[in-house]
């Protein structure tokens, strides 16, 4: 009998919430901007196991030869070979190289480039009305 191999995460943060994986699905898929433009393949994805979520795509910024994390409610559709996002041409020339260590202050930086509220805000105010709602 063969056993399956599980794919195993390399842990990207000092607490081991996040973790870059491998994806088929969209592995060499090129993010497109909302201007219209290729910025490079999704190579990657950041991954948040205990809430089973994905939290960044890891893509090769091309243009600049560097990669740099997108985050993944930026992402409007994936099809055909291509991940388009919200993010403009100018707002991807600001995104931080991502280098494979995170803390909270980098993906700070990273929403802040992107122009975008940072995904712990948002399901904090999620959780915030559910919880008043409930009351």
């Amino acid at each position: 009998m063969r056993r399956q191999r599980l794919q195993v995460g390399v842990p990207l943060d000092p607490d081991e919430t996040l973790y870059e994986f491998g994806s088929r699905e969209v592995w060499q898929s090129t993010l497109i901007t909302s201007d219209h433009q290729e910025v490079g393949p999704v190579i990657r994805q950041v991954v948040e196991p205990g809430m089973y979520t994905i939290r960044y795509f890891v893509v090769y910024d091309v243009p600049r030869s560097r990669h740099i994390l997108v985050p993944s409610n930026t992402v409007l559709d994936i099809s055909d070979a291509k991940v388009f996002c919200t993010l403009s041409t100018e707002e991807i020339e600001t995104m931080p190289s991502f280098l494979r260590e995170m803390d909270r202050g980098y993906e700070q930086e990273v929403y802040e480039a992107a122009g975008r509220t940072p995904h712990w805000v948002e399901e904090q105010a999620v959780n915030s009305s559910s919880k008043k709602s409930d009351e």
